[in-house]
């Protein structure tokens, strides 16, 4: 019985995890070059201040409503990758056509909620995130 609970969690694991780099694989296809927004795929890294970990970070960025936008992420941590989030969250736009973010997210289970703020144009993003768990750190994502 044990066995069977561990691999139907494995496979419910896996699938989720192909289902994140099959649509992160579509979205790097349709980004134009040069990017011109924000929306689309994204991979950088993330690093705690509070502990020292770190780890890879992916993120594809769709529009939601007006001035919103879908923020899904998947991160990994050594070797292990987990997670595929969707932070829906209010972006102001600057002058320059930057545009900020600054939004709160409770991640499922005991992981806490994480609030981000961060400047992105179409070509970087870069966050700083904070849980009430005492966590807190910065992202920093690139095209791929």
């Amino acid at each position: 019985m044990i066995l069977r609970l561990c691999l139907l969690s494995v496979s419910i694991l896996l699938a989720s995890c192909t289902t994140y780099h099959v649509d992160f694989a579509k979205a790097e296809k349709a980004l134009p070059v040069p990017p011109d927004k924000p929306t689309g795929p994204w991979k950088g890294r993330w690093v705690s201040q509070a502990n020292g970990h770190h780890g890879v970070l992916w993120c594809v960025i769709s529009p939601a409503e007006k001035d919103t936008y879908d923020f899904r992420y998947r991160a990994g941590w050594a070797k292990f990758q987990f997670g595929d989030y969707t932070h829906t969250c209010p972006v102001k736009t600057n002058d320059d056509g930057s545009r900020e973010l600054e939004s709160a997210m409770k991640l499922p289970g005991d992981w806490g909620t994480y609030t981000i703020k961060g400047t992105i144009t179409p070509t970087e993003f870069d966050a700083t995130y904070k849980s009430d768990t005492g966590d807190h750190g910065t992202m920093k994502l690139r095209r791929p």
